[in-house]
């Protein structure tokens, strides 16, 4: 993978487009000294009738563990022990499911979670941070408008992107800068204490599958193996840029190599929903289709929820799930699924971002100014930092209190500043995010 590095700085880290694989399709996931991953285990999508309950669903089938129950929606996703490798061991054919009106639709592997491993992947060149921190969170003009901490050619250079987003312009139209919207990001974790971010989290909602606890905090990787330190707090600054006001939710679903178990994806998910998450940024992904995740995806959208997932960083066409489903008839453009790739700021597809014809837009992905573990800040790239902005320009346009989550989508797609890219034109969605262009339809 391709590193960069930034004068003040020493350190440069690999992030992610996260890919989780059929057995053998990519190379094997590279698992941190500190963290024991689980054994392999199946995640059921079972149907269920109005009459079932948890309870009896989990009586029919030994060992299982529900991640998913929605009776209203009719479905269930369960996770099975390893050991139970086919239908009869897992109780899925006895006649105590059928006997529950449960009808099972899927069986597939819990697959892990893996970077990745393209030279063009993601990366990040790290700074100090020198002061200007209790700005952040007031609007971009004050939080990109000191010299105080960034060398004047990385100003110009955020300035640039930003006044191309259009977000000075939308923050003078919305001042409510995402007040009262929650956006879930699904990620590494977050650096809780950063100054930046630290005023947003939610912390009552917030929870560690890594770690198993209340306290999503990014941990560092033990020596000697691979680290994707930094994501979700670079995924959260970009979110906290264009909505500063906007609370996160934040649930961490991957080591510190960026590697974790679609079960504790899709436990999030739901989790996220449960508590009040309007918005959901997924920088990862996987390259084989899942219909549990697919099943709570459906579900949060069904509700109102908008799905952001980063596109993927191949280079190539074709994109991660579940974004790869936009323009299914699962998850047709505009039902709130959203797959986002990334361009410079010249509107020409970014050389390490996936793309497809199905894809909904792009949004700058190239050297984006973003916080990072430790009072610091990054300059980030890849398709994990293009998507969370389509994030909090969501979370901003529905602060306004005159968006609907079932119409958004659309206004996003028709808002976009076309791209210039005479190449892949046809695989970049409908345009670059115009924010103030998305904004204005609301006030």
């Amino acid at each position: 993978m391709k590193n960069t590095a930034r004068p003040l700085s020493c350190m440069a880290l690999m992030v992610l487009a996260l890919a989780v694989t059929s057995c053998g399709s990519v190379p094997p996931v590279t698992t941190t000294a500190s963290v024991t991953a689980p054994a392999m285990r199946q995640l059921a999508t079972v149907r269920v009738g109005p009459s079932v309950t948890e309870t009896a669903l989990l009586s029919s089938m030994p060992g299982a563990q529900i991640l998913s129950f929605d009776r209203e929606g009719g479905y269930a996703v369960v996770s099975l022990p390893a050991a139970q490798q086919n239908l009869q061991a897992a109780g899925l054919v006895s006649g105590r499911l059928q006997a529950l009106d449960a009808t099972l639709v899927t069986l597939e592997p819990d697959l892990d979670v893996a970077v990745q491993s393209d030279d063009e992947a993601e990366s990040m060149g790290i700074t100090t941070w020198a002061g200007g921190i209790t700005t952040w969170a007031g609007g971009i003009t004050t939080w990109a408008g000191g010299l105080s901490f960034l060398a004047g050619t990385n100003l110009n250079g955020a300035l640039s992107y930003l006044s191309q987003l259009g977000i000075p312009e939308a923050h003078k139209l919305v001042p409510e800068l995402g007040k009262g919207v929650k956006v879930a990001v699904l990620d590494t974790g977050v650096d809780l204490n950063h100054a930046l971010i630290k005023s947003r989290l939610d912390t009552v909602s917030d929870w560690d599958y890594i770690g198993n606890d209340a306290v999503p905090q990014e941990e560092q990787a033990a020596s000697g193996t691979s680290s994707k330190y930094g994501h979700g707090t670079g995924v959260a600054g970009v979110i906290l840029q264009v909505a500063p006001n906007a609370t996160l939710m934040t649930y961490r679903v991957l080591r510190p190599d960026g590697s974790g178990p679609l079960s504790y994806v899709v436990q999030a998910i739901d989790r996220a929903v449960t508590n009040g998450a309007q918005i959901i940024n997924l920088s990862l992904g996987i390259t084989t289709n899942s219909s549990a995740l697919n099943t709570v995806i459906a579900r949060a959208v069904e509700k109102g929820v908008l799905v952001v997932n980063s596109s993927g960083n191949t280079g190539t066409a074709g994109m991660v799930y579940p974004g790869q489903n936009v323009g299914s008839t699962m998850f047709p453009k505009g039902s709130g699924l959203i797959a986002v790739g990334s361009v410079g700021t010249t509107l020409k597809k970014s050389k390490f971002s996936s793309y497809a014809k199905n894809m909904s837009l792009t949004s700058f992905g190239e050297n984006v100014l973003t916080a990072f573990p430790g009072t610091r800040i990054v300059s980030a790239s890849g398709t994990s930092f293009a998507a969370p902005a389509v994030s909090g320009a969501l979370a901003l346009a529905l602060s306004t209190g005159r968006a609907q989550p079932t119409t958004l989508s659309t206004d996003l797609l028709n808002s976009t500043t076309p791209n210039l890219d005479p190449t892949y034109n046809g695989g970049l969605g409908t345009g670059t995010l115009n924010v103030y262009n998305l904004v204005r339809n609301y006030r």
